[in-house]
This record gives structure tokens, sequence and C-alpha cells, in this order.
């Protein structure tokens, strides 16, 4: 079974990945280390993943049990999507923590606010969780994510697992405050 972890970049899937105590792949590292890339976008001065390569390397490396970490995660088939998000204002403090580039903090915040990734997962994935890691400590969310892990590598019906699916369903978090708050929508008038 493959599980992706995936979300913009700063809502906390390497830091939940490593906190959860199992093993799991890294897909930056792979990408880079393994030479699974097209070349370099001179714009954001990051790799171009080749994922038909990436793809077919995760397939041949299959187990039991596959955990994916990345923001591509969720493009490579897996049979449950988990897309951490994170408020798009905390979001932008943790990349600036990082030490990100203020183009790259927009193009990431933007991204975070208009549901990019949780869009894409819901499109190509089976079965998706969605995770607000905004206010959750890296070992509560690692906690909820383990619980989903669980629920989901257990044969057979199981309310654990509904329950997760609903509490974490696509569309549970929800942006537009901050729309309300960056742009000071007050309605429609007409």
């Amino acid at each position: 079974m493959f599980i992706a972890v995936t979300g913009t970049p700063g809502t906390g899937k390497s830091s939940v990945c490593t906190a959860l105590g199992l093993e799991y792949l890294d897909l930056n590292r792979v990408i880079r280390e393994l030479g699974l890339y097209t070349g370099l976008d001179p714009d954001r001065g990051s790799l171009i993943a080749d994922l038909d390569r990436l793809h077919d390397y995760i397939h041949q490396i299959a187990g039991p049990l596959l955990i994916l970490e990345g923001h591509l995660a969720h493009l490579l088939e897996p049979e449950v999507a988990i897309v951490l998000r994170a408020n798009p204002l905390v979001l932008a403090g943790r990349l600036e923590q990082k030490g990100f580039p203020q183009q790259k903090i927009q193009e990431n915040v933007e991204a975070e606010a208009l549901d990019v990734i949780l869009v894409e997962a819901v499109d190509l994935c089976a079965v998706v969780y969605e995770v607000d890691t905004s206010a959750m400590s890296i070992e509560e969310v690692a906690a909820v994510v383990r619980a989903i892990i669980n629920a989901e590598t257990v044969e057979g019906e199981s309310e654990q697992r509904a329950a997760l699916r609903q509490r974490y369903a696509p569309g549970s978090v929800d942006w537009s405050a901050f729309f309300n708050t960056v742009f000071r929508f007050t309605g429609c008038s007409g």
C-alpha cells in the first residue's frame, strides 16, 4: 500500500514523517540523489522532477506499506493521500523562518490559499485526508497521521477509519477567512 504525506512546502511534511517513527521515503532526496529530474527551473532554482521515472522507481521498491513524503507524493498514485495544510499566514511565517525567498513564499502561500495540492489529490487519489497543522505541534500532527495510517492498513471495515475519514474529509479546512482578512471582502453588490 502507498500512502502519501503531501502538502504545500512548509506545512510540516518532513517534520511529521520524522516524528512518526515509521520508515518513509523522502521524495525530494530520492529525486536529487538518483537523478530523477529533467533539469533545473531557472526561475525557482529547483529541480524539475521526472514524474514518470519517479513513478517507475516507487513501483519497483514497493512493499506492504510505503509512506511517500513530499509535495509531489500525491501525483504517484497512492491509495491514500494525507494532505497537510496550514493557514496561509502561518505558512508565510514558517517559510520565512526557513529562509525562503519572498517570491517562493508568495507562490506557496497562494497555492495553499487556493487548495492547489488538495484539489490535485482529490482528482487523483481514491482516499484523501486533509489535516490542518496550523495550531498543532509536530507530535500532535504525527499522532493524527499515525492514526490514519493505522486505520487505513487494517483489513476489513473499521469504525476508526470511517470516523477519521469523516473528521479529516477534503473540504474540512477553509481559508475563506484568510481572503476576507487580506482582501477585506465585504460582500457582493449588484
